[in-house]
């Protein structure tokens, strides 16, 4: 059994170690982001998606870390005002994707 579980879990290291060295795409960003845990709690997924989407992904940045930031910047715009409303999953959800899209189509 604890072999079967090493296997299992030395595959799915591999097939996601294959996964990320290519870039995420904007589309795969909204996929993911869209359906991500808000929906549960009666979020509009899709309107803080698009915030990051539109001022992160849609711009051309100089480097990793200045896509990073704009990240940042989104989220602690969206933070306060989906603190208590049961968004804030979203909004953190959007953050994480949109730092692993700039960390997978910038270089270092």
């Amino acid at each position: 059994m604890k072999t079967l579980l090493a296997l299992a879990l030395a595959g799915l290291t591999l097939g996601l170690a294959g996964c990320a060295a290519r870039p995420l795409t904007d589309s795969e960003f909204r996929g993911f982001c869209y359906t991500s845990i808000g929906r549960r709690a009666s979020c509009d997924t899709i309107s803080i998606c698009n915030e990051f989407d539109t001022d992160v992904l849609s711009v051309k940045h100089a480097s990793r870390e200045a896509c990073v930031k704009a990240c940042q910047d989104v989220y602690n715009r969206l933070y306060v005002p989906n603190e208590f409303d049961g968004c804030v999953s979203t909004v953190m959800m959007a953050n994480n994707w949109c730092a692993k899209y700039c960390n997978t189509n910038y270089p270092k």
